[in-house]
């Protein structure tokens, strides 16, 4: 029977192998402020002290990055912090269509087109005026401003060199492409790396509109770029309704998809045949002075299954992040849904991937310690629970133009109190994915050699060696269908088969899924630019 599925399957999904689709444009990046051409007029570099000269023809022929300073320790043994302002080997140049410069009493002039690089950022306007000695330089007309993470544009900005701080006038831009965020004022302090937003506002790229779908508003948003922010007397809105207030909320700006988002507090619906309808929300607060400790409280409320907290506090350290909390989870591993237990306490750690030296290749390993409770069927399964999982992956390979190629194995063992069982599972899984134009489609198998048994439902497996297979059409620019297939191929069983339509919802989607197998359905919304 297997043979069948897989003679019918097969061509569909290597004839539109792809990745799907995004689903907003990207925002403009570096690239997009042209460099100055050899008409511009010769550039300027000012020197540590500030003075400027013209630059030197070796010097206009290539900019290089300033070399990296290696960290030296002074008396006390403190670490001295790099020098970013202006300095012999952090030279900063201005370029422009037409210049004017007093040695003597240092005032500057540069009109045009305009463009200023200092170390790796870049500026673009069309004039700007200052004193060279001073150190002071304005531009009292539109200034784009970008970096690797940041790309901003204000009304007015002025610059400190000196101090190396610059202030701007009505500004709004966008932190690693995926943040936006719009403010009266903003003052950015590069020895700090950090930018201060003043009475705006802070959201995600795919709910910008005249009224975001969601926003966090405050008195002072404090952002340091790739790491996190902080922000001060916060009320969270969704359109122009208020959802919650704070004094300060601090969230992460690491892409961190287990990160907890102050936008998930929205409560968001859900239907699925076994737990019926129901609501998700969500919240997470800092504490321990910095974002890498939280407290958090994830809220399940179904009509079928009633109220399924989970809740503890998460730490993120160099090496991964620990967990602690109670919580209700429904199993992942088993296809019938409703399967829940209750983890009373677990304690949780998760590692980051580390890198076999510079190779695609990665490790990692999951651990857990607890004591679970399963109350099905009138079957009381409890006691103390370890577990770890250790795994070797890499990132995916791109088969040619249209298609990846991804993979994982690994070793799980589990210990259960509860008649003192052992399960043991070695496992590898593989998979293609990708496709081209408006279909796209995906098949992956995995193979489990399990030996032991759980005495849990919760985290028993109703397939061991899977193969799913589907694909997907973008009907139009806002919908799409997809048709997918979950085999067991031990017996070549079909045991899914999912019908399931798409529906862009601008900063959400929308899906609904129908198992014509198994009489099924699930229903969610899924946020397009942070998890649940």
């Amino acid at each position: 029977m297997i043979k069948n599925y897989l003679k019918i399957l097969t061509p569909l999904v290597l004839a539109a192998l792809m990745t799907m689709p995004a689903g907003a444009e990207e925002p403009d990046g570096p690239a997009d402020i042209p460099a100055a051409g050899a008409d511009a007029g010769t550039p300027l570099v000012f020197d540590a002290k500030g003075v400027a000269r013209p630059a030197a023809s070796y010097e206009q022929v290539q900019e290089k990055p300033a070399p990296e300073k290696k960290k030296e320790k002074g008396k006390k043994g403190k670490e001295e912090t790099q020098d970013t302002g202006i300095s012999p080997e952090n030279p900063m140049y201005v370029t422009a269509d037409r210049m004017r410069y007093n040695d003597t009493t240092g005032d500057v002039d540069a009109m045009g087109r305009v463009v200023i690089k200092h170390m790796m950022d870049t500026y673009q306007t069309e004039y700007v005026y200052g004193n060279s000695i001073a150190q002071k330089y304005v531009i009292p007309g539109e200034v784009k401003w970008v970096n690797p993470t940041t790309n901003l544009k204000a009304d007015r900005a002025d610059y400190d060199a000196a101090k190396s701080i610059g202030r701007f006038e009505k500004l709004d831009g966008w932190e690693q492409g995926t943040y936006y965020f719009k403010g009266a004022s903003g003052i950015y302090d590069r020895n700090a790396n950090k930018l201060v937003v003043e009475k705006g506002y802070f959201t995600t790229k795919h709910a910008v509109a005249k009224v975001p779908d969601y926003r966090i508003e405050a008195d002072s948003i404090d952002i340091y770029p790739n790491d996190h922010y902080v922000a001060h007397n916060v009320k969270l809105m969704a359109k122009n309704t208020t959802l919650i207030t704070l004094s300060s909320y601090s969230g992460s700006l690491a892409h961190d998809d287990n990160e907890v988002s102050l936008w998930s507090l929205i409560p968001r619906p859900v239907f699925d045949s076994d737990n019926g309808m129901g609501l998700h929300n969500e919240i997470a607060v800092p504490f321990g002075g910095n974002a890498n400790g939280t407290v958090y409280v994830k809220n399940r409320w179904y009509t079928k299954s009633g109220y399924k907290p989970d809740m503890g506090v998460r730490y993120r350290t160099r090496v991964g992040t620990a967990k602690l909390h109670y919580a209700e989870e429904e199993s992942s591993t088993n296809d019938d849904g409703g399967i829940w237990v209750k983890k009373r306490p677990s304690l949780e750690f998760d590692t980051n991937h580390f890198y076999l030296g510079k190779s695609r290749f990665y490790v990692g390993a999951h651990g857990e310690w607890g004591y679970w409770d399963e109350d099905r069927g009138g079957r009381d399964v409890k006691g103390a629970y370890k577990g770890y999982d250790l795994y070797v992956s890499g990132n995916p390979w791109k088969l040619g133009k249209f298609m990846n190629f991804s993979w994982k194995a690994g070793y799980a063992k589990d210990y259960y109190s509860y008649s003192n069982n052992i399960r043991r599972n070695g496992y590898y899984s593989m998979g293609l994915s990708g496709g081209y134009g408006i279909l796209s489609s995906w098949i992956y198998y995995t193979d489990r050699d399990i030996k032991g048994y759980t005495p849990y439902t919760y985290d028993s497996y109703s397939s061991e060696k899977p193969l799913d297979v589907g694909f997907r059409l973008q009907a139009t620019r806002m919908d799409a269908f997809s048709l997918a297939w979950s085999i067991d191929t031990v017996n070549g069983r079909l045991n899914h088969r999912y019908w399931t339509y798409y529906r862009d919802m601008h900063s959400f989607y929308a899906w609904i899924r129908y198992d014509d197998i198994e009489k099924e359905t699930r229903f969610m919304f899924m946020p397009k630019d942070f998890r649940f």
